[in-house]
């Protein structure tokens, strides 16, 4: 879904997955290793948790919504999202954190690092995992495998199956699947 408002200039590009419960969730993991990974398409669904160790990166679902873009993009919205929530404040964004001007010495320098190496990594100088999270497996990340029924050398991707805490998350505890039309027919003719 693409929302631009012509008045305050505000824009979303959030992406709904829908569809079918999977029995399990999905894990994928790619390692990033140049220009060519950066570029590859990714499916962040809005129920999908995002780490890269390497970076000290870890994105909570629920947190950018669904997106669609590369894997350049995603960094790159992580990063804007993450600095305007922690070095504006005011006007520009009432709900942040700290100005950056006050932060003490020693946690603007950790955050420095952590955006210079996020920067580094959205150049493509250096190496990084990606590692999505899914209990709804509607993530993806492009394979660049030669042949599509082949995996990607650099890329794992495994079912699991979902935890308590996450089937509750999702409201999958309380749905009711199994004879819900025969309960609704009787219910409704009565």
């Amino acid at each position: 879904m693409n929302t631009s408002c012509d008045d305050c200039g505000y824009k979303s590009n959030d992406v709904k997955t829908g569809g079918e419960v999977p029995e399990k969730g999905k894990k994928v993991t790619i390692k990033v290793r140049n220009s060519i990974d950066l570029a590859r398409d990714i499916l962040k669904s809005e129920s999908c948790f995002l780490e890269c160790p390497e970076l000290n990166l870890s994105v909570n679902p629920g947190t950018l919504g669904g997106r669609f873009t590369t894997v350049e993009g995603l960094l790159t919205q992580v990063r804007d999202d993450l600095h305007n929530q922690i070095f504006q404040t005011g006007a520009e964004n009432p709900g942040a954190v700290h100005a950056g001007d006050s932060l003490p010495a020693e946690e603007k320098a950790r955050w420095d690092k952590f955006f210079a190496d996020l920067n580094a990594a959205i150049k493509g100088e250096r190496e990084f995992s990606i590692i999505l999270t899914d209990p709804m497996a509607s993530s993806y990340i492009q394979s660049l495998a030669d042949d599509p029924s082949q995996p990607d050398d650099q890329m794992t991707v495994e079912e699991y199956e979902r935890t308590a805490e996450e089937e509750e998350e999702l409201g999958l505890t309380d749905m009711k699947t199994e004879n819900y039309s025969a309960e609704y027919v009787a219910e409704r003719d009565h």
